[in-house]
């Protein structure tokens, strides 16, 4: 019989020692440690821009606007129409200046070659904005671990975008081309029409455009997004047999009659699709593509002021 007082029996396990891990474990141990182990992060995660951080992390790059929470729909919404205004403002500014700037309008005249490059630019700036990528659809490698000596492995780095992917802020800058190519070509509307005209035109545009935008946001017409494939066959038709009619008049003229049904039928074509850019903007894209969302509005908007301008020239001359 021993002591109880003997000390040479070993002390009880803690539950505070973490147990060894034994060698004979097998795939459990190695499942244990993968479990453990934290995810690959992709690299995308880390392409944050100062400009878009109200944007929460699960919702950056593969959801649309729609299925965010509502305060991620309030803040693009907000820097889509806060685009869209600098835009508008800043077109109708430099049409302004023109218009009050007989050595401006004098040089636009003089230098027609300069109009023919603004609509260049502004249609390949265009056509780059909206044919573009997103950086974070282009396919990379996913971030893997190190190698085994800590060293960072070359062949495992994540491939690079390619050059016409371009980030937030060179979207912004083409952007500004593009608005700027705009402007420059739509102050030949100040030479060719009164002011009292073109003051006419934008108040009736910003009634359409407001009306418009009511109710392409309001949840009575949100079925006809199911529709809208169809309905945007039908729109590009219109609009090329627009650019076709438009394009034969500068070789066999137009008559009073045509040109009214041809004006017509442009502010038509260009309200329905202010209409369903609308709704498109704000349940298909996703939270990164604003500046694609107000360049899409500017051109709606652009193009039904330029319609409903040609109306009210045709019939003041009748």
């Amino acid at each position: 019989m021993k002591d109880s007082a003997d000390t040479s029996l070993p002390a009880p396990p803690a539950y505070s020692d973490a147990a060894a891990p034994s060698k004979g474990t097998g795939p459990s141990a190695a499942a244990a440690a993968a479990a453990a182990s934290p995810p690959p992060v992709s690299p995308s995660y880390y392409q944050t821009d100062e400009t878009r951080d109200f944007i929460p992390d699960d919702f950056k790059f593969s959801t649309t606007v729609v299925s965010c929470e509502p305060v991620v729909r309030r803040w693009f919404m907000r820097k889509v129409y806060t685009l869209l205004s600098c835009q508008i403002l800043f077109s109708f500014a430099f049409s302004a200046w023109v218009s009050n700037t007989p050595s401006a309008q004098a040089f636009i005249l003089r230098k027609q070659w300069l109009f023919f490059l603004a609509m260049l630019g502004g249609l390949v700036s265009c056509v780059w904005l909206t044919l573009a990528p997103r950086a974070e659809d282009v396919a990379q490698e996913p971030l893997l671990a190190p190698a085994a000596d800590g060293a960072a492995d070359p062949a495992r780095a994540p491939a690079r975008s390619p050059w016409y992917c371009l980030s937030y802020r060179g979207q912004l800058g083409l952007l500004g081309f593009f608005t700027f190519c705009e402007a420059y070509t739509l102050s030949i509307v100040t030479v060719a029409y009164n002011s009292q005209l073109i003051l006419s035109a934008m108040l009736i545009t910003g009634v359409v455009v407001v009306a418009v935008t009511a109710m392409a946001l309001s949840d009575r017409f949100e079925s006809t997004v199911t529709h809208s494939s169809s309905i945007y066959y039908w729109l590009n038709i219109a609009l090329w047999l627009l650019i076709g009619v438009g394009f034969s008049s500068l070789f066999f003229g137009m008559n009073s009659t045509i040109d009214l049904i041809y004006s017509w039928l442009g502010a038509t074509v260009f309200t329905i699709y202010l209409f369903i850019d609308t709704q498109m903007i704000f349940r298909k894209v996703y939270p990164d593509e604003e500046i694609r969302c107000a360049m899409m509005l500017y051109l709606d908007i652009i193009n039904l002021f330029l319609y409903i301008l040609r109306i009210l020239g045709r019939n003041r001359d009748d």
